[in-house]
């Protein structure tokens, strides 16, 4: 497996592969996403990497054969935060064939490796993910229910 750091004009060309392995890694539990879910996200992540977004990162991980398997993305805001900007992870997500390897803790680690500050991310408050994001070292810092969505999510925080 090869993890590379993305230029925003890179991660755009990979658009159909990213819808791809979207598609793969939500449709299935904990997720439980249509299809429909995976476009959004792809064309939310797009939107910042042409934005540009502040503090836009990026990480991809490739097979020997250059097959997407995975992706970590990040960047500055204040949408979690409600208040002062800060680094958010936004995404991570792992080809199912993938999971379970520990690929989606090192898309993790070099994403915030390079992150100007790693802060904040949401994710949907089940055992396996909140978890998860507590042994790398995540604590919860608050629950939420987003609009036209009955799952309960959960913003983690950076432990120092």
């Amino acid at each position: 497996m090869t993890l590379r750091a993305l230029a925003a004009e890179e991660v755009t060309s990979l658009r159909d592969e990213l819808i791809a392995l979207c598609a793969q890694a939500f449709c299935g539990p904990p997720w439980h996403e249509p299809p429909r879910g995976a476009l959004r996200t792809v064309e939310r992540l797009l939107g910042m990497a042409s934005g540009p977004q502040p503090g836009f990162r990026f990480v991809a991980s490739f097979d020997p054969d250059g097959a997407l398997t995975g992706f970590a993305a990040g960047w500055l805001d204040n949408a979690l935060s409600g208040e002062d900007v800060t680094f958010e992870l936004a995404e991570l997500v792992v080809a199912p064939a993938h999971q379970g390897k520990r690929l989606g803790r090192a898309l993790h680690d070099t994403l915030l490796a390079r992150a100007p500050a790693p802060g904040l991310l949401m994710t949907l408050d089940v055992p396996e993910l909140r978890e998860r994001y507590e042994r790398w070292g995540w604590s919860v810092v608050e629950r939420r229910w987003p609009e036209k969505d009955p799952r309960e999510f959960v913003v983690m925080g950076r432990k120092d």
